[in-house]
């Protein structure tokens, strides 16, 4: 059984006057016997950037936390593995290579990207992000494991665009 979660919840926002308050390649759940899996993702807190200064000579970076729990039902002793990949879309602008922050009316984007470590180096996109946990079914037939991914962000410096709130939807995909 395959499911396919989306949530549209990781959104990027900055605001230049102030702070803004708040997909994937084929995996498996392999296992001998009679189950079902089931995954769950939530974002923790939109990723907000806060203010920003195109002067400043360091880019701006912040971080946000996805979730993903995986639950399985089955035969008691049985033992399932569940492989699954998270991915980010585009957003609301932009590429992989440079993800874009709409702002005001008829200006210039704001460019920014989200990474899979904090050397910002692995840009994060539909499914470069996998994983996997095995179980072993208890007495009642139930099993879960949480798992938690940092997702980085970085606005690279330099960029004069006009003050505003800016913002993306990103939306967060498992598959498995």
């Amino acid at each position: 059984m395959r499911t396919r979660v989306v949530v549209p919840a990781l959104t990027v926002a900055l605001a230049m006057a102030g702070l803004l308050a708040p997909g994937a390649s084929l995996a498996a759940c392999t296992g001998l016997g009679a189950f079902t899996c089931t995954v769950t993702v939530s974002v923790a807190t939109p990723l907000a950037f806060g203010n920003y200064d195109p002067a400043a000579a360091a880019p701006k970076d912040n971080t946000t936390a996805i979730t993903v729990v995986g639950k399985v039902d089955g035969l008691v002793g049985l033992l399932v593995t569940v492989s699954y990949a998270i991915g980010l879309s585009v957003g609301s602008a932009g590429n992989l290579a440079n993800r874009q922050m709409v702002g005001p009316v008829s200006t210039t984007p704001l460019g920014y990207n989200l990474y899979t470590t904090s050397a910002h180096s692995t840009v994060w996109d539909a499914s470069n992000v996998t994983d996997s946990y095995g179980v072993t079914l208890s007495l009642l037939g139930t099993a879960s494991v949480t798992k938690n991914y940092t997702v980085y962000g970085r606005i690279p410096p330099g960029q004069y665009v006009a003050p505003g709130p800016y913002s993306s939807t990103i939306t967060v995909t498992v598959t498995y």
